[in-house]
């Protein structure tokens, strides 16, 4: 695949009255689903099986109560992936908020932007990460699934 063409700077949108005009979302979801599905999405994978590594032993396989110390992991996982989006969005010079307005412009028109975000929040999303950590236990003790 060639590069994607540079997603062209914020400042091109913002009128003389310093008012960001329209036509700046599109690019900047397609720049971030590129690279979140493209090259993201494998990283992520790599780094969430680091961090069930690190931590599934915390998790008891049962999972009939939930832990504080669950929700405390999860937020540590939830701020990697975070800084990763943060750090991307800063390097094509854009800032999380202006990805969620543009998300929002966009999600309704563009199946890909939706299927992007579902894919996003379901990695995210704190049962997800629970049975992710449990099953990685699993197998770090030989138990079937």
């Amino acid at each position: 695949l060639p590069p994607p063409a540079p997603l062209p700077p914020l400042a091109d949108y913002v009128g003389e009255d310093g008012v960001i005009g329209d036509g700046w979302e599109k690019p900047l979801v397609d720049a971030v689903q590129k690279w979140f599905m493209e090259s993201e999405m494998m990283t992520l994978f790599a780094d969430a099986s680091a961090f069930a590594d690190l931590h599934c032993d915390v998790f008891e396989l049962d999972l009939k109560e939930h832990k504080l110390e669950y929700t405390a992991l999860h937020n540590q996982f939830r701020q990697v992936f975070e800084d990763k989006l943060n750090g991307y969005l800063a390097s094509i010079g854009y800032t999380p908020e202006h990805f969620y307005v543009a998300y929002e412009k966009c999600v309704d028109r563009d199946p890909g932007t939706k299927s992007m975000g579902e894919i996003m929040w379901c990695c995210l999303e704190y049962e997800f990460f629970c049975q992710i950590m449990c099953e990685r236990k699993r197998e770090k003790l030989g138990h079937p699934s």
